[in-house]
């Protein structure tokens, strides 16, 4: 077959996976060739092409896939059909409306949200995190939050005397008080959790004694409100204060209806989840983080701006997978008593030419000698004849 031949019959097969596609909608393997558009074309330019690589099938050898045989069986072994996950910030008290604030490096492209009513039976449900460059950004207006609606609301007696405060604040914020009898020589532990409406114990206070107080509200931006001194008397302990989690007796089961709002910070992701009734909430990520990559300029979708940026990429299969398992699935004739055997290190004194990739170990596989997307070479191997790929490694190869 002559190579004019061979072009068109080449540039044929090229065309009717896009003629397929174009009544299926935008596949994996489509969303793969938008980024990496110039690396497909520069392949095209080549004799001989990987068939997968010709109709566009990225997701055969590259993308991972649990429920394939193609799993490579040291790896799938530590997955099942519950996600393992990491969680990376915890709300103990109940309410409708929760705020994170989750640096991106923190996080691939989903985030669990697990929530639970008064009988703390937990139900786990997903959010899809987008680039966080795809968001609004949430500028800093260079105010405090303001703080209002101030109340004190009783000392209580367990082991030690404790009294309760709750305030309200316009935007999202943490929460800490400032106290003492006279000045305010102590403070409480700062609670982190970004919140509108905030309570917080003092303990232990003495009774019979009059304290003031201050309240510090510090918002995502790190704008920072201090109040009026104020001041409270723990001449009165109450029985009882009535408890933050009563509001979850109305409820006994997690919430069915979930909705989200996100935005960016600078570099973090601010996420507001809504339920239709107060629950607890935690937040977490898959464990094994999906790698980020950064397209250079000449890779990006048309869509986005030429420059570079860093992408949520889907998790890949790894090298063993992609250079050895996948290839032996669809080239189940390979016989390794009469080819080259893979998966083996070389033998001593014998040296792999820098061009001849490796596996993580050394140990060489199936692109070792066959270029991985194309070639001008016949069975795209890596030198022009087959002798000359065998020197490359056995020097005294006749």
């Amino acid at each position: 077959m002559t190579y004019s031949v061979k072009f068109f019959l080449l540039i044929a097969l090229a065309l009717l996976p896009s003629l397929a596609a174009a009544d299926s909608g935008t596949t994996e393997d489509e969303k793969c060739i938008t980024c990496h558009e110039s690396k497909y074309n520069e392949a095209l330019n080549n004799i001989y092409v990987h068939s997968p690589f010709l109709g566009k099938k990225c997701v055969t050898c590259h993308i991972e896939d649990h429920s394939s045989p193609l799993s490579n069986s040291r790896q799938s072994t530590r997955h099942d059909n519950k996600p393992k996950i990491t969680w990376l910030q915890k709300h103990y008290e109940p309410a409708r409306t929760h705020f994170f604030l989750i640096p991106s490096a923190k996080v691939d492209d989903t985030l669990f949200v697990q929530t639970a009513g008064n009988d703390l039976q937990p139900k786990v449900t997903s959010i899809s995190l987008p680039p966080l460059q795809q968001l609004p950004q949430l500028a800093n207006d260079g105010q405090p939050p303001k703080i209002f609606d101030i109340k004190f609301l009783g000392v209580k007696r367990g082991i030690l005397y404790t009294a309760t405060i709750s305030w309200k604040t316009d935007e999202p914020s943490d929460a800490q008080i400032h106290y003492g009898v006279g000045t305010f020589t102590q403070k409480t532990r700062l609670d982190p959790q970004l919140k509108s409406i905030h309570t917080i114990d003092i303990s232990p206070v003495i009774p019979g004694k009059t304290y003031n107080y201050t309240l510090i509200s510090k918002d995502m931006h790190g704008n920072r409100m201090i109040s009026q001194p104020l001041t409270f008397s723990t001449e009165k302990v109450d029985p009882m204060v009535p408890s933050r989690n009563s509001t979850l007796s109305r409820h006994p089961s997690s919430p069915e209806d979930l909705s989200h709002q996100l935005l960016a910070v600078e570099d973090q992701y601010f996420i507001t989840i809504t339920a239709n009734w107060p629950t607890y909430i935690n937040i977490g990520r898959h464990h094994e983080l999906r790698p980020q990559i950064t397209l250079p300029a000449n890779d990006l979708p048309a869509v986005n701006e030429k420059q570079a940026v860093p992408v949520k990429h889907v998790i890949m299969r790894s090298s063993y997978d992609t250079n050895i398992t996948s290839c032996l699935h669809c080239h189940k004739d390979y016989q390794a008593s009469s080819s080259h055997p893979i998966n083996v290190l070389p033998k001593p004194g014998m040296i792999f030419p820098d061009d001849y990739p490796v596996l993580d170990d050394g140990k060489m596989h199936c692109m070792t000698c066959h270029a991985t997307h194309a070639s001008n070479n016949e069975a795209r191997i890596r030198r022009p004849t087959k002798q000359e790929l065998c020197i490359g490694c056995h020097k005294n190869y006749d």
